[in-house]
């Protein structure tokens, strides 16, 4: 029967393990976006999220982003106590159930951005959509970096450290056009489609250079604003970067005490197309990588 919870994955989010139950579909999609957060064998849940939807399963329904009925239920473990339940249709404002951040926001903060981690250093790309973020992190790993978050720079509030978070890199534009028949063909891929930059090709970032242990704890952090120009203009990297937006609100502080203090914030203009790999020499030159 659609919706069944017959199989289960148990995940490791910054520390926090996690129970999923989902049907076999979903399980599968699971081990595709969350596979370096497996938990080790015997590790204990804190929290359990249930997924329920249709016959494609919850992560294939949010990746067509069809109107197919979908919902989730949070729980503690081991009592069940019930934290949060969502039905919805659309994704939009509704909050993650994996990882479940709702349920951390006590223990981690975050903000969108692609961290790339290269001899001790740890840059954190970030900036609007279609700004560069992905595609300039991609030049970055194929001259050895290695990626910790294609999505999101997550700090330890206890600690200040920083957290890899490896779920697949999303390919678009003229980024995905150069890669489709060289570093993408034959990975596992997902598929979904944006209203701005049209088809969305999902690859596990293993597939596409070296990647940062989930374990591991990083910092201090260098935060890049990254941001078009609208013209022709040669990349500019200079000091002074604007602050990202971060999560939850008011968690700027811990965010905050990761940063390194010789060039903490800095701001790269690229072009209004490419750019990325004189970006990418200017980043190198600016931070001794």
């Amino acid at each position: 029967m659609p919706g069944d919870r017959d199989a289960e994955r148990v995940l490791d989010f910054f520390g926090t393990v996690v129970r999923v139950r989902c049907t076999p579909a979903d399980a599968v999609d699971l081990d595709f976006f969350f596979g370096p957060h497996r938990a080790r064998d015997g590790a204990r849940p804190r929290y359990r999220v249930e997924l329920s939807a249709g016959e494609g399963g919850f992560l294939r329904s949010l990746l067509a982003k069809d109107d197919a009925p979908k919902s989730f239920r949070l729980c503690a473990e081991p009592g069940g106590d019930l934290i949060e339940e969502r039905r919805f249709t659309r994704w939009s404002s509704v909050p993650s159930p994996l990882p479940p951040f709702r349920a951390l926001r006590d223990t981690v903060a975050a903000a969108q951005a692609t961290v790339l981690v290269r001899g001790g250093r740890c840059v954190a790309f970030f900036g609007a959509p279609h700004s560069g973020k992905t595609s300039l992190g991609l030049v970055l790993l194929a001259r050895g970096w290695a990626l910790a978050s294609d999505q999101l720079l997550v700090v330890e509030r206890a600690t200040g450290a920083a957290r890899p978070y490896l779920t697949p890199t999303g390919v678009r534009g003229r980024t995905l056009a150069a890669m489709r028949e060289g570093a993408l063909a034959g990975l596992e891929q997902r598929r979904s489609f944006c209203t701005v930059s049209g088809e969305v090709v999902l690859a596990r970032p293993e597939g596409l250079g070296a990647v940062v242990p989930v374990g591991r704890r990083l910092g201090p952090v260098r935060l890049v604003a990254v941001r078009r120009t609208g013209t022709t203009a040669p990349p500019v990297l200079e000091p002074g970067g604007p602050v990202p937006r971060v999560w939850p609100a008011g968690a700027w502080s811990w965010l905050g005490g990761t940063l390194a203090t010789d060039r903490a914030r800095s701001l790269l203009t690229l072009p209004a197309e490419g750019g990325e790999e004189a970006g990418a020499d200017l980043v190198e030159e600016y931070f001794g990588a």
